[in-house]
């Protein structure tokens, strides 16, 4: 994606409501990942960004400029990027925006979280390496499985793309985790299907983050007409004894690598909510 939109938004930095978190910087508005089962959608308030949802994404044009300002003034914290879009979608091979911010908020003394899909964040591995005490690097991998892959992150790199950028990024000696999320019943809920992933990401990751999916109304639609049987699947994602019995399942993968488990036991409508806490436009 080339020529994006530019945009100019009141704040580069967020108050985080996640764990762990101070802090949230999304460089972009809209994915170019157009992931089925992504629930930011519903609280990015450009409705051409919503209804065009990986193929429109906007560019925050004065973004270094604000975060110049608000890092002068603000206490150093960790600062998560990018908690609603990713920061290494293609846009950024270009824009460059998440490399500055990152070089801007190591400089003034703030510690960097990353999460992405995209291997392209080895580019940046010079100035995550040069601070690689205060940098953590998170890499999302839901299935080792390449036809669900596609069909559920339709404009993501390909699982074992981001499985060897995991692998080489812990070898620089940067702390890196897992993130296998969402889980979808009937889809990636199975042992062998978390096994297979753990698989690729062993002897590397000694963290990995469960979180199940979250139904939003764009969510519901999309995958309704994606996926067999959504109404299955509605079901058991509602029902706290399916995620239970996940939760248990996966963690007893995760001892078998001595591997920590920590799942989310957070409703989808607590986690929406600090949402809009995130979304800096």
């Amino acid at each position: 994606m080339t020529n994006c939109p530019r945009v100019l938004v009141r704040s580069a930095l967020s108050r985080s409501g996640l764990p762990d978190l101070d802090y949230s910087l999304n460089p972009y508005i809209g994915c170019q990942h157009g992931c089925l089962y992504c629930y930011a959608r519903e609280y990015t308030r450009h409705r051409d960004v919503v209804e065009k949802w990986g193929s429109l994404v906007l560019v925050k044009e004065n973004l270094i400029e604000l975060l110049n300002r608000e890092t002068r003034k603000l206490k150093p914290g960790v600062v998560g990027i990018s908690t609603i879009t990713d920061p290494y979608q293609p846009a950024e091979l270009t824009e460059r925006l998440a490399r500055e911010s990152m070089r801007i908020l190591l400089k003034r003394g703030f510690k960097v979280s990353i999460q992405t899909k995209s291997p392209l964040v080895l580019r940046d591995l010079d100035l995550l390496t040069s601070s690689r005490e205060v940098v953590d690097v998170g890499f999302t991998i839901i299935t080792a499985d390449s036809s669900i892959s596609s069909l559920l992150e339709p404009g993501a790199p390909h699982p074992a793309q981001r499985a060897e950028a995991l692998h080489k990024i812990s070898e620089a000696g940067l702390d890196v985790w897992l993130f296998y999320g969402p889980v979808i019943p009937g889809l990636n809920d199975g042992v062998e299907s978390f096994r297979e992933v753990v698989e690729l990401a062993s002897g590397c990751v000694k963290l990995v983050f469960l979180d199940k999916l979250r139904i939003t109304p764009r969510v519901r639609e999309s995958l309704s007409s994606a996926v067999d049987d959504f109404e299955r699947i509605q079901s058991l994602v509602r029902n706290s004894v399916w995620w239970s019995r996940v939760v248990k399942l996966f963690s007893d993968v995760c001892a078998r690598f001595g591997i920590k488990c920590i799942a989310s036991i957070a409703e989808p409508t607590t986690q929406a909510g600090n949402l809009r806490d995130f979304h800096s436009e």
